[in-house]
């Protein structure tokens, strides 16, 4: 009974992350408000493509700190899958380790932060549903 168990947790754990695909799709934030915000994780290229579009208002607000704030935006970054946990790394100050943590089972994408040895998680997006796609040849 317990080899039946282990075995069911173990393909529970795995079956999604077989996927090729994965988007996060309707991403929401606290600090920001978007009409779209979609996070696309290419598992065989190792690749996420981010795309999202702020809405006039937090465009505006964004832009009165940065002028070079886009309304339309589009971020690549490479991904990598360790201990069943799928990250991507965020480049910041040399102090400073960060990445991006996709969380297949809440739906939630966090940041992991790490300055002088002390280690930070925060949620920085809760993701309405995400679509697993495996692509045929």
């Amino acid at each position: 009974m317990k080899i039946i168990l282990y075995i069911l947790i173990f393909k529970l754990i795995c079956l999604p992350l077989s996927a090729e695909i994965l988007v996060f799709k309707n991403c929401k934030s606290k600090n920001y408000d978007f009409e779209k915000n979609e996070y696309k994780l290419d598992m065989n290229k190792g690749l996420m493509t981010r795309e999202f579009i702020y809405t006039d208002e937090t465009y505006e607000r964004l832009k009165l700190n940065d002028l070079r704030v886009k309304k339309n935006n589009t971020l690549n970054k490479i991904i990598t899958m360790k201990n069943g946990e799928i990250s991507a790394e965020i480049s910041n100050y040399p102090s400073i380790y960060s990445k991006m943590i996709f969380d297949i089972f809440d739906k939630t994408i966090k940041l992991k932060s790490i300055l002088n040895d002390q280690e930070g998680i925060s949620i920085i997006s809760n993701c309405d549903k995400i679509i697993k796609y495996k692509l045929e040849s």
